[in-house]
């Protein structure tokens, strides 16, 4: 008689670890870290400017095969017109339909940014409500919100949310257009709320961003990973000397790429194969220099390289209709990508030199 009432206790005990043992919104503490490459996915358009759902999911399905820790979705400039047409939604559940399969390993993770508090907090309870329905472990990258004035907005935005996220948090420090969280302030969330931060993307402008890093490291274990971010410039002086343990960049064109030199400087480098995956890494971005040009840096001719690797059907990009268009009932303008033969063939020579570090075709 005297172990009746313990039964409930038990119960409840058994069944909370058998919740963790599944793809569920558990917190980082469990088999899947919030650490390591994250790369964002770049958002696939049709011809007539809608959201390709399909292919957003066959991209994810890929970067996750190529071994990066988590897939982030989608960048913040997207999220207000995504969430118009109530696209914001239907892509998460179609991603993470896919990350409930049993051979999606990363870890999906929503962008829950906003013109105001009130909005991005409205992103965080969409994504509660994604995870909830499909039973898929998530996380969030959250920047402050763009009315953010003051340390103490940005402060009230961050504990306001950690009152209702059911996954952990990655906070992005830079938006150009509120300020930047203090790192005294970052540290002390952490330490507030550890089941829901001490994951910071670290994305200071100029020469703010190495001392920063440093000083988040040296917060741990607070600060559990300081990621880097930029497109991964720095990321080889920044790991190695500075201690960052994760990437959050958009180029899923080379998932795999950002793996393989993450477990290489996670190993020690044993082979010397760091430094020639990092320029291999380095000579695919520079793409966005060579034939993008200085406003399309992460679609560009990147988006030819996820079409010869068998992700991509097209390379439009969608942009919404100038007033007069829209006047005339145009909603989207949607671009595609032409490359000539000269430049196509110099992209295929550079991903060529990267075949021996490529895990998917």
């Amino acid at each position: 008689m005297k172990y009746r009432h313990a039964m409930p206790v038990l119960t409840a005990l058994v069944l909370a670890l058998a919740g963790c043992a599944t793809k569920s919104a558990c917190t980082a503490s469990d088999a899947n870290p919030i650490r390591g490459p994250f790369p964002l996915l770049c958002t696939p358009w049709t011809a007539e400017g809608a959201l390709d759902c399909d292919v957003l999911a066959k991209e994810a399905a890929f970067m996750s095969k190529c071994g990066v820790a988590g897939v982030i979705w989608p960048t913040a400039g997207e999220v207000v017109d995504l969430v118009k047409e109530g696209e914001y939604v239907k892509g998460l559940e179609a991603l993470a339909a896919r990350a409930a399969q049993p051979d999606f390993t990363a870890r999906l993770t929503a962008i829950c940014s906003g013109t105001t508090s009130a909005r991005a907090l409205n992103r965080v309870r969409e994504v509660n409500a994604v995870m909830d329905k499909y039973g898929v472990q998530m996380a969030i990258l959250a920047r402050p919100p763009d009315d953010a004035k003051t340390q103490a907005d940005i402060e009230a935005h961050y504990r306001a949310l950690a009152k209702i996220a059911k996954c952990p948090v990655i906070i992005q420090t830079y938006n150009g257009k509120s300020p930047q969280p203090d790192v005294a302030l970052l540290v002390q969330l952490a330490k507030d709320y550890p089941d829901v931060y001490g994951y910071v993307k670290e994305e200071s402008p100029g020469g703010k961003v190495n001392g920063r890093i440093a000083e988040l490291v040296a917060a741990k274990p607070a600060m559990k990973t300081v990621f880097s971010g930029w497109g991964a410039k720095g990321w080889l002086y920044q790991s190695r000397a500075l201690g960052t343990e994760g990437i959050v960049t958009q180029r899923p064109a080379y998932s795999d790429l950002l793996a393989a030199m993450f477990e290489e400087q996670q190993k020690g480098d044993p082979d010397g194969r760091l430094a020639d995956i990092y320029a291999k890494y380095l000579l695919m971005i520079n793409l966005g220099d060579t034939f993008g040009g200085t406003s399309d840096q992460m679609r560009g001719p990147h988006l030819y390289v996820l079409q010869k690797r068998g992700v991509f059907t097209n390379t439009y990009t969608r942009h919404r209709a100038k007033k007069e268009e829209a006047a005339a009932g145009k909603k989207w303008t949607v671009d595609e990508v032409k490359l000539t033969d000269q430049e196509k063939a110099e992209i295929d020579r550079r991903l060529e030199s990267c075949r021996p570090y490529l895990r998917m075709p």
